[in-house]
């Protein structure tokens, strides 16, 4: 078996306007063409973060297949969500929501789950991965710089890890391609044995 993702999949459809998602496969050597899909992202009855996340990738999937008609092609969706104490933190709606999630996590750990969906020859596998992530202790003027930047906008729990965050990060148990925003790991593992 590869250890390479590219060595199954050399080319992939990527139904999400995510520049770091686009931007882990590229560094797999993946051939990506962006293809976003706009899709509900409402969860209307409470299930498990996992199963949300997966849920919300695989609703992803369906909306991208009824609108595409795709053949003989590798498809990826996939959705991020931060839980800090039970509660699902997904993209700020504003600064001061972004400046209110990084101040929670500050000195504490919370959990980052990534779900996929994935069309690979011409099946569909879906499933999700879980990391935590362990803040160290912020200032106000440490957050209220990084939220300068605007590398806050439109990002899950309201930070990038590979970005500017990453200073703020003492360590990770998990996958950091989790946190990004596609469970690489788990993706390999799916095609390895299918």
């Amino acid at each position: 078996m590869s250890n390479y993702l590219k060595d199954y999949i050399p080319k992939i459809i990527l139904a999400s306007a995510s520049p770091a998602r686009k931007q882990l496969l590229i560094n797999a050597g993946i051939q990506v063409i962006v293809s976003p899909t706009d899709s509900d992202e409402d969860i209307l009855t409470p299930i498990s973060p996992g199963e949300t996340v997966q849920m919300l990738s695989c609703r992803k999937m369906d909306n991208y297949l009824f609108s595409n008609d795709v053949k003989q092609t590798s498809i990826l969706t996939c959705d991020t969500l931060v839980y800090f104490e039970n509660i699902p933190y997904g993209k700020p709606n504003s600064r001061i929501q972004a400046f209110q999630m990084l101040k929670t996590y500050s000195g504490n750990h919370h959990f980052v789950y990534t779900g996929y969906c994935l069309i690979y020859k011409n099946k569909k596998f879906f499933g999700f991965d879980k990391a935590t992530v362990y803040f160290k202790n912020l200032t106000d003027k440490q957050i209220n710089d990084y939220l300068d930047t605007k590398e806050y906008e439109n990002a899950a729990g309201s930070y990038r890890i590979q970005g500017r965050a990453a200073a703020f990060i003492d360590h990770i148990d998990g996958d950091i391609a989790t946190v990004i925003g596609i469970p690489m790991k788990l993706l390999l593992k799916t095609v390895e044995i299918n």
